[in-house]
Order: C-alpha cells, then structure tokens, then sequence
C-alpha cells in the first residue's frame, strides 16, 4: 500500500549570514511534527515558501493531507479587526500561504490537521475571529502559555464524547496537554464546531461539521507523541483519512 503525502507548512525563517548579499530566507519546521507523521504512516513533505500560487496549487494536487503547525500570530486584519495591544509578530506571507491552502485542499476534500497557530488560521480562513491575546481579552486564570518543558502537561481539557477528537484518544473526555498560546479561538467558522474546552470555557480544539476531515487542537501534541503514543492518534487521523483519499 502506499504511503499518504502529508504537507506541513513552517515558520517564515530569516537567516544571518556573514557573506555579503542579502539574509537567507527559508522555512523552518521541528522534526517532531514530521517524524510524528512519519510514525503515523505518512510520507512528510515540508512546504515552502513559493512566489507563484499557481506552483502551489499544482503542489497541493500532489497532496493526500495538511498540517498546518504553530508559529507566529495571525493578522487580525483578514478577520477584521485592527491590531491590538499584546498581538506578536505577523507574517503576511505565511498568513497567505496558509489560508491558499487550507481553501485548496478543501476543494480536493484532503483532510486537515490544524495545530497551535494552525486551529487559529484554520478558523480565521473559514471565517471565524480570534482572541488577539488573552491576557487582555479573556476572563480566565488558566496559564496558557507555560513556563515549564515543551513535553509538560500543563492543564485539563474536556472533549466532547462521540467527537472524532474523542476517538483519536481512544474514547477519553478528558486529557491533560502542553500549552504555548496567547491567541485563541474566539468566534467559530460556520463551519465547524468545538469539540474540546479548557476548565473556564476556552474553546481548545475544533473540528468540521460537515464535508471533509478537519481537526484543530490549541496544545502540541508533537511534543508529547514520544512520551505518550496514544497521541499519535492525532496524526494517524490525518494520515489514515488522507490514505482513504488517496
């Protein structure tokens, strides 16, 4: 059987150089997120940076699925609002990148894994809002960005029994997760629904209503699948969605 192609988009990375000429440009992206769908099954194929659409979109036609990782925040303009004290670095380019290919994959009915940054451009594209930083729009005392290892678990989660999240996890309603985020969900795409809440109501993980695979988690699970296999039921739901497309 062959193996799902799995895209999985990165940072926007400026590298210094000594040499004369301009900085080096490129995409950056952890080995977790890729040799946690190599352990899933898929093949992963980092995705970078193009100049023409047109390329991408004949890329994404070669694609069984997408991960969408975390990174930076998204520009709260594509969901109109202007930019608000304690927003974090834009990157215009990745914004683009992300949501062209969130809109394409969707039309080839690939499905989605939508990690950190990813559940939060995942909603915007859709045509949900954020929080653009929780310390100064959320009522809660929950830590959402931890002090502690990435593999730590920082806080609860309740997840929606009978939701597809639920069966990555083998059933459990709730789990504890690692925690990097000052942006969040805030008003849901149509179409998709929250299926994972931390303990004050913070929406933690989306997933689609309808139509093809979608699933956004807020945590890491990248850096937890080594400690804890039964996380890579997150990536074999991408990988073995995208082997039924294939």
């Amino acid at each position: 059987m062959t193996r799902p192609m799995i895209g999985l988009t990165g940072m926007r990375q400026t590298r210094k150089t000594s040499l004369p000429g301009l900085p080096l440009r490129g995409v950056a992206l952890s080995d977790d997120y890729t040799q946690g769908i190599e352990y899933a099954g898929g093949i992963p194929v980092v995705i970078p940076y193009m100049a023409d659409e047109t390329t991408l979109g004949n890329l994404a036609k070669r694609l069984d699925g997408l991960v969408l990782s975390g990174g930076e925040d998204v520009d709260p303009g594509i969901f109109g609002e202007d930019p608000k004290y304690g927003l974090g670095d834009v990157v215009g380019e990745r914004d683009a990148l992300e949501i062209a290919l969130i809109q394409m994959m969707r039309a080839q009915g690939r499905p989605i894994l939508a990690i950190c940054r990813g559940i939060q451009v995942l909603n915007v594209a859709l045509g949900g809002t954020l929080y653009q930083d929780l310390p100064r729009q959320w009522k809660g005392q929950i830590q959402h960005s931890q002090k502690a290892a990435r593999n730590h678990l920082s806080h609860r989660v309740k997840i929606e029994p009978g939701s597809r999240l639920a069966a990555c996890f083998g059933g459990q309603t709730v789990i504890k997760v690692n925690s990097f985020h000052h942006q969040a969900v805030k008003d849901l795409a149509p179409s998709v629904r929250a299926v994972a809440w931390d303990s004050e109501g913070l929406v933690e993980a989306i997933e689609s209503k309808d139509g093809p695979f979608m699933l956004g988690v807020q945590w890491h699970p990248e850096n937890l699948w080594r400690d804890d296999e039964q996380v890579l039921g997150l990536f074999r739901a991408v990988v073995d969605e995208a082997q039924k497309q294939a």
